[in-house]
């Protein structure tokens, strides 16, 4: 019989803080288990986001350790990894408990946080050359992208330093979101379905590109193999090449 105690929350960030809050004391047998993954024979508490507790323990976190580890908190919560709640409590309490070197250490929570940290960071830093933009009707720039890890909210500030005067809309198909940057203020909102026409100069550039790539291309020299180990098959869904 195990002896972990099973917790499901409302998925938000400050609900994982309130957590953390109510089961300080207990987070080595915390186990997180979503409402799929229960049966009849489960023990589970539901825990949602308490403003006051969430509060408590981010204004700890923020006190206590450098800058950058808040950052790096959020970074692991947006990543797609099933563990990552079990992951984050264990991590944010080793550093309570021992410090921010801490997360420098072999202990497993730590050596998975880094693990997933990396993984995230990369995703959104490989998206900065990736996302490609396209001018629709109305001349609004569009980027469609479907990360692996939901890292919308950290790849917005990029294009909006880079683009401060230019209307984009970077939109997140697979999770149905999108971040809409209308006349230097952003806004995130949901987005069941994009119907969109592309305008004519955008048309034009898109065939120009097209037919560049082909003429550029050597054949006999075509690798797919090659290709992927220089960029995952992932991402070739919204090249314009591709």
């Amino acid at each position: 019989m195990n002896s972990y105690r099973y917790f499901d929350y409302d998925r938000s960030f400050d609900g994982l803080m309130t957590v953390i809050f109510d089961l300080y004391e207990d987070i080595e047998r915390a186990k997180f288990m979503p409402e799929a993954q229960s049966n009849l024979f489960d023990t589970k508490i539901f825990i949602s986001a308490d403003m006051v507790k969430a509060t408590r323990v981010i204004k700890a976190l923020e006190e206590k350790f450098p800058k950058r580890f808040m950052r790096e908190l959020i970074a692991v919560f947006l990543s797609c990894d099933t563990n990552k709640e079990d992951i984050l409590i264990r991590a944010i309490k080793g550093v309570f408990e021992r410090g921010y070197g801490y997360i420098f250490s072999s202990e497993k929570a730590a050596s998975e946080f880094r693990r997933i940290r990396r993984n995230v960071l990369s995703e959104n830093h490989s998206y900065k050359g990736l996302l490609r933009f396209k001018e629709v009707e109305g001349g609004v720039m569009l980027a469609e992208f479907a990360p692996k890890n939901d890292i919308l909210t950290l790849i917005v500030p990029h294009f909006v330093k880079r683009f401060p005067t230019i209307n984009f809309v970077i939109a997140d198909v697979k999770r149905e979101t999108a971040a809409m940057h209308m006349d230097g203020k952003v806004e995130f909102l949901e987005l069941k379905e994009l119907d969109y026409t592309i305008s004519e100069r955008e048309q034009f550039f898109e065939e120009a590109w097209k037919d560049f790539y082909k003429t550029i291309a050597i054949n006999e020299r075509k690798s797919e193999k090659l290709m992927i180990s220089n960029m995952p098959k992932r991402y070739w869904r919204y090249l314009v090449e591709k």
